[in-house]
């Protein structure tokens, strides 16, 4: 089969009313392309804001997470120096400094939270 046979099923070019009318017709494919084009943006604009306002949420829920979990640990090493103290065992190197490293993360998780509502407003 060479290049200018026809393939099955193949009707051939439509033939143009007129220069006019191909003119007509080239301006609305390019008019039907600029919306599609517009509407993948918005599409894309869409859900990128749904991205941002997924990660926020899941961001929230690691910081209260993690929160609650430095909150315990601290708890547990300040009842356990206190446990340690009053049996007379070493109470400041193991629980005490580790209740303060717990503290102190929980009090960078509070300044940055102050910082992010700040930011927000």
């Amino acid at each position: 089969m060479t290049d200018d046979e026809p393939l099955e099923g193949d009707i051939g070019p439509a033939a143009a009313e007129s220069p006019l009318a191909d003119a007509r017709g080239e301006q609305s494919r390019r008019e039907e392309l600029a919306r599609q084009a517009e509407e993948l943006r918005r599409y894309e604009r869409e859900r990128e804001a749904r991205r941002r306002r997924t990660n926020a949420v899941a961001g929230r829920i690691t910081v209260v997470l993690v929160a609650l979990l430095l909150a315990f640990l601290a708890y547990d090493s300040v009842t356990t120096a206190l446990q340690a103290r009053e049996r007379g065992d070493p109470w400041i190197y193991p629980p005490a400094v580790i209740a303060a490293l717990c503290l102190a993360g929980l009090a960078g998780l509070a300044g940055l939270a102050v910082r992010a509502v700040r930011r927000r407003r």
